[in-house]
């Protein structure tokens, strides 16, 4: 109370002047600070901080021991992984991540918990890990290193555009997170809480048994499998820096010729990949700009969501291409390495892009039953579009016959 008086004291002792400048300052200063970009490079600065400082501590032998012995389980899981010889960076990477992720679940935003911390690493964590392995085989891509020889600038140039590639993956999904507010504080995607919903629905009303079963979704799904994923799609990048390391050294004799047909245009397909994808999303951002502001054009205000563009012709486009895009990267880091995926001990490499299409396709089945439920004109939609796969639309007739040839 007295705070309050004491304010509007001050505010009758100043000028008209005076309290527009004021006024505009404190405008422009809440701006600033609830920006997205604002918010963007606190989670940024936040990982990288938390990344340096548990790299400081595992270097420590004294903590290391302790930390070891504290997480043998933890251990144990680690050595399961399909790269059992990464390096101790590498492994604290992962594992400060799937821990913290899930710790940081327990944080509320804005009053109440949230499950999408994940989903703010998800752009990041394949380019810090493709940035560690740089790092740790940094000697080897040194212009000194391939100065005079020409299979090691080979490796070096195929590696090098691999990491770009990958590079502009993060960096136009970050974009795109930013501008839809995904990394504000509180942002978090909807389907989650229908997903735990669901859960719940088939236990029984046991408020201590929901809550385990969900802590155990979150620590094991959302944090565990879903990092473990973004690792196993981001594991051939290191296959394409470490062979340039094995060619400087001279492990591996590489074949001199340059670059082969099929390298330049599996790189060709990625850069289409990436900008099909950039320009689906941002049809979809445009569509949802309009909407918010109310200016849909009648066809599209019945329908309620977005069906023009290249979602004439595929229901998630932007989907089908993320998934596209790892499955080529794999077959382009595979084939700039001489290494044959059809092998056993080579094809778990495709691991990581065979679990990406089945949670995605999973992602899939539950936006669109979220979205036959909000909009009444979506499952037309769904008989007349494919999938994933970009195809010419069916017409009403087509529809018919599929539907009387399946009675």
């Amino acid at each position: 109370m007295m705070s309050d008086g004491l304010g509007s004291e001050q505010e009758r002792m100043l000028s008209p002047a005076s309290r527009s400048k004021r006024d505009l300052g404190l405008i422009a200063l809440k701006s600033l600070l609830t920006s997205r970009a604002l918010i963007f490079l606190f989670w940024v600065l936040a990982v990288f901080t938390f990344y340096f400082i548990l790299f400081k501590i595992v270097m420590n032998s004294c903590v290391s021991q302790h930390l070891a012995s504290v997480c043998e389980f933890g251990g144990w899981v680690a050595s399961k992984l399909p790269c059992p010889e990464e390096s101790a960076h590498v492994k604290t990477l992962f594992w400060s991540s799937v821990v913290g992720s899930w710790a940081l679940s327990f944080v509320r935003q804005n009053g109440q918990r949230n499950f999408s911390i994940v989903d703010r690493l998800w752009p990041l964590f394949p380019v810090v890990l493709v940035a560690q392995w740089l790092y740790d085989d940094r000697a080897y891509f040194s212009c000194a290193a391939a100065a005079d020889d020409l299979q090691v600038r080979t490796a070096q140039h195929k590696a090098i555009a691999a990491m770009v590639l990958v590079a502009i993956w993060g960096a136009r999904l970050c974009f795109n997170s930013i501008r839809r507010g995904d990394y504000a504080v509180g942002a978090e995607d909807y389907r989650w809480a229908v997903t735990r919903a669901a859960i719940e629905r088939r236990l029984p009303a046991c408020s201590c048994l929901r809550w385990a079963v969900w802590e155990t979704f979150n620590i094991v799904f959302i944090s565990l499998f879903q990092l473990a994923l973004l690792y196993l799609i981001s594991v051939p990048l290191r296959l394409a820096i470490q062979y340039t390391a094995t060619v400087a050294d001279g492990t591996v004799n590489a074949a001199a010729d340059g670059w082969s047909f099929t390298e330049i245009a599996l790189v060709v397909l990625l850069i289409v990949l990436l900008e099909v994808e950039a320009i689906a999303d941002q049809q979809m951002y445009k569509f949802q700009q309009r909407k918010k502001q109310g200016a849909l054009t009648k066809h599209e205000a019945e329908a309620g969501f977005v069906h023009s563009g290249l979602w004439k012709y595929s229901r998630h486009p932007n989907v089908a291409c993320e998934q596209a895009f790892w499955v080529v990267m794999c077959v382009f880091c595979a084939t700039a390495t001489g290494t044959d995926l059809g092998s056993p001990e080579n094809i778990w490499l495709l691991s990581g892009p065979a679990l990406l299409i089945l949670l995605m396709w999973a992602s899939v089945q539950l936006t669109e039953s979220i979205s036959r439920s909000k909009y009444p004109l979506y499952q037309a939609y769904q008989l007349q579009t494919s999938r994933l796969i970009p195809w010419k639309p069916w017409s009403a007739s087509q529809v018919i016959n599929q539907a009387h040839s399946k009675l």
